[in-house]
């Protein structure tokens, strides 16, 4: 188990079984980083082992049923996406370990939870494990492990099968742009292959035309099916409380951003943006007031300051201007204005050249963690946060901190987390 990620197995006989579970039935173990995912305690004979027994094909034709929401389908909080991302999910009869897959576009985070000590199945599953992978690595093994259960069946005289109708169809869908891009749009939506609203692809089709791919991607993963008042919102009403932003320098800082190691995680890419265009903007100084950031910007007096106005995101417009671009911010607070003026000029340094709109939401995709450790880096050191709090965390200092470097609370106490300082179970997205 050398690799990123590897699902290793031995093939198993199991004559009372019929069909393509009879050849396929195997001891079978996940790993991530060489950490093992399937461990378990049998009960019955009071032995631990790395590896479940099951059915290698039931496991290979969810993974291939499920392949366009699992590599592009952010993690939401429903029933619906549990199914297609947890590995409970397969049924078939078998106890399946508290597997989920999430991606973020580019990494895949995979998450495993041991069995509660109360349950009184037969098969206790150990291990609590977080691993994260190229999206790309995992694309490369569950193809590799589908191929060699198909391998196996053919060995066995089975030539035909719903994997095998699966696996070919999945080729195709691949090798053509159209249809890979009609899958990703169905994923995003949170919908199976053929079973999104044809209307609706195609009104997000449309919509990816004018606006840019990766911009509307970042609007289908937060609004999913209420994709449509939503963009309704961003071209009829979103311009009417934009305000003008300048960013100094933008060609400068995009090819800077662009040349930062590609291997890095999205967070610990935006850091070092961060750290890059303060350089370049010469602002040493901290805090940042708000007359710094609007001085800087070129911003109106008092466009950070509270308002009234509560809107469904913050967003950028991008105009032809290479270094201007409108913006507007959705929080009524001030702290949360600051933050997400930060963040739209962080996607502005790395988003595609090609798109129109600069999205800033709730969801976890590669994009949008670039844009938090962005914002969260040039507002508030970590450094300079470690200085001031002085290995005092009491809510008291957090809060006197949150007021220091104009913050709210919650993106200190997640720089702490994140940083290793505090606990992680205490961690808010913000």
């Amino acid at each position: 188990m050398d690799r990123p990620f590897a699902i290793d197995f031995e093939w198993l006989d199991r004559p009372s079984a019929e069909g393509p579970e009879r050849y396929t039935f195997a001891a079978l173990s996940i790993a991530v980083d060489k950490q093992i995912l399937t461990e378990l305690e049998d009960i019955t004979s009071r032995t631990v082992r790395s590896s479940m027994r099951c059915s290698a094909y039931d496991l290979a034709v969810w993974l291939l049923q499920n392949w366009w929401r699992l590599v592009t389908e952010p993690e939401r909080n429903t029933i619906d996406w549990k199914m297609s991302h947890c590995l409970g999910g397969i049924g078939q009869g078998f106890l399946w370990p508290d597997i989920c897959f999430s991606s973020d576009g580019l990494e895949m985070s995979v998450q495993s939870h041991p069995t509660s000590r109360i349950s009184k199945a037969m098969v206790r599953y150990l291990n609590e494990i977080h691993g994260v992978l190229p999206v790309d690595t995992f694309k490369t093994e569950v193809l590799a492990f589908a191929d060699a259960v198909i391998a196996r069946l053919q060995e066995t005289g089975l030539r035909s099968s719903l994997l095998h109708d699966l696996r070919h169809d999945l080729q195709q869908e691949q090798a053509d742009p159209e249809i890979t891009r009609w899958r990703e749009i169905e994923a995003l939506l949170g919908f199976d292959p053929e079973s999104a609203p044809e209307e609706l692809v195609n009104e997000v089709r449309t919509m990816s035309g004018t606006q840019g791919n990766a911009a509307i991607n970042e609007l289908l993963a937060f609004a999913g099916p209420e994709i449509s008042p939503l963009m309704q919102w961003v071209t009829k009403e979103a311009h009417a409380i934009a305000t003008p932003v300048t960013i100094p320098d933008t060609d400068i800082l995009r090819k800077a951003t662009a040349l930062i190691d590609p291997a890095l995680l999205p967070w610990e890419r935006a850091e070092k943006a961060a750290e890059c265009a303060k350089q370049h903007w010469s602002l040493a100084e901290i805090p940042l007031s708000n007359h710094h950031l609007t001085d800087l910007f070129s911003m109106r007096k008092g466009a950070l300051n509270g308002s009234s106005q509560k809107t469904p995101v913050s967003i950028g417009f991008r105009n032809g201007h290479a270094d201007r671009i409108d913006a507007a911010l959705s929080s009524p607070y001030e702290t949360n204005r600051r933050f997400a003026l930060l963040r739209v000029v962080a996607d502005q340094l790395y988003s595609p050249g090609l798109d129109r709109l600069l999205p800033v939401t709730t969801t976890r995709t590669a994009r949008q963690k670039f844009q938090r450790a962005f914002a969260q880096a040039f507002l508030c050191p970590a450094i300079q946060l470690f200085d001031f709090i002085d290995n005092d965390f009491s809510n008291e200092k957090i809060e006197d901190a949150a007021g220091y470097f104009n913050v709210s609370p919650l993106l200190i106490e997640s720089t702490l987390i994140n940083k290793g300082i505090l606990d992680r179970s205490d961690t808010v997205e913000l």
